[in-house]
């Protein structure tokens, strides 16, 4: 899903759009015991709206191309945020894939 031409994989946070930073699922990475806790955001630097017009229905995170976490979100009462803690090798490729009812999907990776 997250390798379809359809999702705008953002390589560059800084240079990208205010547009794309909206809808960006920045993801942070903070030790956690013996692996990492891993954050993910939309709107991490510009904020994204959340009203029933124009929302994030979900983010979804992969470890390489193995869904690992989902959060399924509702307009207006919820915030496109959420921490995982995770226990896997350094080399990993994490990336986070969100959905905007409005403008699609948007991707963004780390790599462990």
């Amino acid at each position: 899903m997250a390798d379809s031409p359809l999702v705008t994989l953002v390589a560059d946070f800084a240079a990208a759009s205010d547009f794309e930073k909206k809808h960006t699922p920045f993801i942070t990475l903070a030790p956690h015991g013996e692996g990492v806790l891993v954050n993910v955001e939309v709107g991490h630097e510009v904020p994204h709206p959340n009203g029933m017009d124009h929302y994030i229905t979900f983010i979804e995170l992969f470890a390489g191309m193995t869904p690992i976490a989902r959060l399924d979100l509702s307009p207006v009462v919820t915030s496109p945020r959420f921490c995982v803690p995770v226990d896997l090798p350094a080399g990993t490729v994490l990336r986070a894939v969100e959905h905007c009812n409005l403008h699609g999907w948007f991707a963004y990776e780390v790599t462990l």
